[in-house]
């Protein structure tokens, strides 16, 4: 089964700390988990799994609910390893931050179906890191700020408590604005927050990347690995969701194209051309919805002009970029953000 035949699910360990942080917002989480089929009690087994849309829409309901901007790194703050379950054992094992990273580049979707991570090695962003970049599949990107902060925040607070990895991250990034929100972010992470991005990442110091824990347990490690290989099977990806992954991170840069996403998959341009069509798609329909999907984000969740976000999707003026909105959302950009925020201001003065 592929990741895009199931309706993608997440453990309900990732929203431990839910309810007290809520509780202490002066906000009921009942009616809240109601409005999303949920209720207290599908939180209290860790691996009950639960509906991803349900979970981010509760999440960004109930920022909103509370006033709360910051509610994902709140909830993140009552969590450690042991949200992780199995996987959190296995990363405990691991002997390097690079080995820690292809565990949970590998397993991550033992957390959550939609859920991917990925090392960019070197990181694009910040000079002599690795990028641990973080992806959600099949959630609108209007629906995806809350869960990034907690799923980044949560691995911040994991990489913090394990020494000598505590002060590994030096910069974080988010693909969406904090505007004025932006202090409890700094506060929380302590190192640089790069807001409006092209991805969300933490970004670790590329000189610790292979310096092993003198604490490590090796054989330990290989034995997890070998257990979580024979039992938990990585469910077949189609080759969309592959090319989708890739090519996201580059929009608006001279490799998002065809040859060089076919290079970087290991695949002949004309071999990924052929099992994209015996998909039903083709590389520029996944890239004009790449374009799209970040296109949605940035004009409802940011503040860039609409000359930088044309040139952030790789058109060549903005004229482009008002022909594609208009294509994609039958309003050209300027009335789709002006419409966009106004719906916000409404849901926060109700």
């Amino acid at each position: 089964m592929s990741f895009e035949d199931m309706t993608h699910v997440i453990r309900a360990a990732a929203l431990k700390g839910y309810q007290e942080v809520m509780r202490d917002c002066g906000v009921p989480a009942r009616p809240l988990l109601a409005d999303h089929g949920l209720c207290p009690e599908d939180l209290a087994d860790d691996d009950a799994l639960l509906p991803m849309e349900a979970v981010c829409g509760l999440l960004e309901a109930s920022s909103l609910a509370a006033q709360c901007p910051d509610l994902g790194l709140r909830i993140a703050r009552h969590q450690d390893l042991a949200v992780l379950g199995i996987l959190g054992l296995a990363i405990q094992t691991a002997a390097t931050p690079a080995e820690a990273s292809k565990i949970i580049s590998r397993f991550i979707f033992l957390q959550g179906t939609a859920l991917r991570m990925r090392a960019e090695v070197p990181g694009r962003l910040v000079p002599d890191t690795v990028a641990m970049v973080l992806e959600i599949d099949g959630i609108a990107p209007n629906r995806q700020r809350q869960i990034i902060e907690l799923i980044l925040g949560m691995g911040f607070q994991v990489g913090r408590m394990r020494d000598p990895w505590a002060h590994k991250v030096r910069a974080v990034s988010l693909p969406h604005g904090l505007g004025t929100a932006g202090e409890p972010h700094r506060r929380f992470f302590g190192v640089p927050v790069h807001e409006n991005q092209t991805s969300a990442a933490l970004h670790m110091d590329a000189r610790d990347w292979h310096v092993p824990d003198p604490n490590s347990h090796p054989r330990f490690q290989r034995l997890m690995e070998d257990h979580l290989e024979r039992n938990f099977p990585v469910p077949a990806q189609r080759l969309s969701d592959r090319v989708r992954a890739a090519l996201r991170p580059l929009i608006g840069t001279p490799q998002a194209n065809r040859a060089d996403i076919a290079h970087m998959l290991a695949i002949e341009p004309r071999t990924l051309h052929r099992q994209l069509r015996a998909e039903g798609t083709s590389f520029q329909e996944i890239k004009d919805s790449a374009r799209r999907d970040l296109a949605l984000k940035h004009l409802t969740e940011t503040d860039v002009t609409l000359d930088q976000l044309a040139g952030m999707l790789g058109f060549p003026e903005q004229s482009a970029l008002s022909r594609a909105c208009r294509r994609w959302f039958g309003t050209p950009p300027g009335a789709l953000r002006r419409a966009r925020r106004a719906d916000t201001d409404t849901a926060v003065r109700r």
